[in-house]
């Protein structure tokens, strides 16, 4: 990762903030690392014996450093940071579609946008649902300190988990706003001039129609690949929200 675009300036009021960080770093050790760029024979060896459901979405923060032809993550969800890639930000809606016992074992794949480069959606990242958590509440109780560090979303631009107060809040509670610690304006992609509400969302999002809470994901490292430049793309267009298959089989037969 390049370090051209990885920090930008910010308004906070009348002060100006340039420790911003406005791009995740992909991981440079670990097993997320050990997994990084895999070609799809090698990706196929690997998960060949793997049946599990597998949804697919388009990333749609993800954008492309055109003088080194590598992507870049300029959001939160997923966020990848802390040895362990976890979707607490984003598509709210699809997380409502299984229970926490469903998502466990579930794969999720991430596509680029087909204005990302040469008008395909290419293969992000692709991630084994270790767990799901009902609140950031279970989530942050069962992050390492390393994790906390990283994802937090009072310290992180594009931190993805929200630190409970204490004490730590228990049943409904756990989707209360105010049971957790607030960014500051312009310090997290959630929390902006124009809307300063819009990290309460990540927190107490009930789905319009179900009323059902969305999961929060968290992956297994040892099962998370991630690509840092075009390799693997989804010959056609992908759907608009996200498509699901039967098997991570059927996905990875697709691929190209």
């Amino acid at each position: 990762m390049t370090q051209a675009g990885n920090y930008a300036k910010e308004k906070t009021g009348c002060h100006i903030d340039t420790g911003v960080q406005s791009v995740q770093p992909f991981p440079k050790f670990g097993p997320l690392k050990n997994n990084l760029g895999l070609g799809l024979s090698e990706l196929r060896k690997q998960l060949v014996q793997d049946s599990g459901p597998t949804f697919s979405y388009i990333v749609q923060t993800v954008k492309m450093n055109n003088d080194a032809i590598e992507f870049e993550q300029h959001g939160s969800g997923p966020n990848f940071q802390g040895d362990r890639l976890t979707l607490c930000t984003c598509k709210h809606q699809m997380r409502t579609r299984k229970t926490l016992v469903e998502w466990k074992g579930t794969w999720v794949a991430g596509f680029t946008g087909v204005q990302a480069y040469e008008k395909k959606n290419w293969l992000f990242y692709l991630a084994k649902i270790e767990q799901g958590y009902e609140s950031h509440t279970d989530l942050w109780g069962k992050m390492s300190q390393k994790s906390r560090d990283a994802k937090a979303a009072h310290l992180n631009f594009l931190g993805d988990v929200f630190m409970p107060k204490e004490p730590f809040p228990n049943d409904n509670a756990r989707f209360w706003p105010i049971r957790y610690r607030m960014p500051k304006i312009g310090t997290h992609t959630h929390r902006t001039v124009s809307d300063p509400d819009g990290w309460q969302t990540d927190i107490q999002y009930r789905h319009s129609i179900s009323q059902l809470r969305p999961s929060l994901l968290a992956g297994d490292p040892q099962l998370t690949f991630m690509w840092d430049e075009p390799t693997i793309c989804l010959p056609g267009k992908h759907c608009r929200d996200y498509a699901k298959y039967k098997s991570i089989g059927e996905l990875l037969r697709k691929l190209k």
